[in-house]
């Protein structure tokens, strides 16, 4: 794995599962939700937004998590390894309780995410099916054994002068 993107619904552990990864792996931990913010914390204009997910995924060693659909095609045609985390509904839900409270908007959203975002991730995963490693994660027990297959300690990376 030297391309790694990881998409599902809020609550679903792509975070957690990317940093882990990460430090298994060796490799950078992008969040595309860090590139909709500026240093104020206001919204960036879509464009730019885009534009930075788009050169996340232009790098040779990462893995990408989170949102921002309208670059989901990019990245994926970039990526190696797609893993969809895709835990039951009720169980994201009280994830992201637990993590930002009763914040009734996330919450709705969350509740809505399947039937809006949904379609797009299995479109994504059929696109791109026969081309890279495509995990479907829909279990703690499915992550476990994931994570005991593929968090193994990278070698060093020694980058190409």
């Amino acid at each position: 794995m030297g391309r790694v993107m990881v998409i599902g619904g809020p609550g679903s552990g792509k975070t957690w599962l990317a940093r882990r990864l990460g430090e298994h792996q060796g490799l950078p931990v992008i969040s595309i939700d860090a590139f909709v913010h500026d240093g104020a914390g206001q919204v960036r204009p879509p464009d730019q937004i885009d534009a930075d997910s788009r050169a996340a995924a232009d790098g040779s060693r990462w893995i990408v998590e989170g949102g921002n659909s309208r670059t989901y095609d990019y990245r994926a045609s970039r990526a190696d390894c797609i893993i969809w985390l895709n835990p039951p509904r009720l169980l994201r839900l009280w994830r992201v309780m637990r993590r930002d409270g009763w914040n009734w908007r996330l919450l709705v959203w969350t509740w809505h995410y399947d039937s809006v975002f949904g379609p797009r991730d299995r479109a994504v995963l059929a696109a791109e099916c026969g081309r890279v490693a495509i995990h479907e994660l829909n279990s703690g027990r499915a992550v476990d054994a994931f994570l005991a297959t593929n968090a193994q300690p990278a070698p060093p990376h020694h980058p190409s002068a």
